[in-house]
Order: structure tokens, then C-alpha cells, then sequence
């Protein structure tokens, strides 16, 4: 499985969590990275964290809706996760939109031996990652840009 980029590049995500922040319940995805950083993702779409937790075996259920969503789903049937498993290769998050600030994910999916990838939106693309057991790894410069900037942010207060 090669990257885009060099490998050095790139940090592998070891693990993850997804919650609502306590107080301000913004929905955070948080990749803890082999190199022992944590990358954040804020105000991800509220039903990922539901269904990423869901996947987990976790239940949140003072944010949950009572109703079905894609996810549900997706997560309910498992030749769709089998067949996905067959054709996705891995997530990469690898890019941010200056102009809006947000982060951008690559998926790579192979079809008989052609490579194909997809501009994600990552905590869509950390989803389908955690369905089918798919590495995510994350671009080293976002994760360095991410620190310095919470540090920058701390400093000024």
C-alpha cells in the first residue's frame, strides 16, 4: 500500500475518537497519530459521531435521533462493509481549503488493480475507514500546522 507522497510525509492514525465537547457539544473527531500527536476535527456532522460510536460498540444516546440515518444503514447490512472492504485501500488526510478552512481526506479505492481516489470530506471518509478496517493517515504538515496554531491561540489569551 504506497502514499501519494513520500512515506515519511505522513503519520498514521493509531486510533480514534468521536464525541460531542463537553459544555459546547461541538461533534470532535480526534485521531490520535502513531507519533503520539492528536489531530482534531471540529463541528463534524453530528450523525458520524453517532455512527462512528455506534460502530464502537458505544451508544450516545442523549444525542441520538430516533430515526434511521444512511449510516444506520450502511452499518446494518454487511455484504455493503464487505464489498466496500474489497475496494477501499485507505484514508488520507492530506489537504485543507484555505478559502473556508476546512480539511480535505482522500480515499483510495482499487477496482481490478486500478487505483482510483476520491476527495472526501474526512469525517466521511474516517467513517467508511472504521467500517471496513482501512489505515487513515494524516499529511505531517496539517498536524504541524494544527499545533502551531493552538499554540498561537494560547499564547494570546
Amino acid at each position: 500500500m504506497s502514499l501519494s507522497a513520500r512515506d515519511e510525509d505522513y503519520i498514521k492514525v493509531s486510533s480514534i475518537d468521536a464525541f460531542f465537547m463537553p459544555l459546547h457539544g461541538i461533534p470532535t473527531i480526534v485521531c490520535y497519530l502513531e507519533d503520539g500527536r492528536q489531530f482534531y476535527l471540529f463541528s463534524v456532522p453530528p450523525e458520524i459521531v453517532i455512527a462512528i460510536n455506534k460502530n464502537k460498540g458505544n451508544k450516545e444516546e442523549e444525542f441520538a435521533d430516533k430515526r434511521e440515518n444512511i449510516y444506520d444503514i450502511i452499518s446494518f447490512i454487511p455484504d455493503i462493509i464487505e464489498d466496500l472492504s474489497k475496494h477501499v485501500e485507505k484514508v488520507t488526510i492530506d489537504d485543507m481549503i484555505r478559502e473556508t478552512g476546512v480539511y480535505v481526506a482522500t480515499v483510495e479505492l482499487k477496482f481490478d488493480g486500478v487505483v482510483i481516489q476520491k476527495r472526501m470530506i474526512p469525517s466521511h471518509a474516517i467513517f467508511l475507514a472504521t467500517i471496513t478496517n482501512k489505515p487513515i493517515f494524516v499529511k505531517k504538515g496539517l498536524v504541524d500546522e494544527q499545533e502551531k496554531e493552538s499554540r498561537e491561540g494560547q499564547q494570546k489569551l
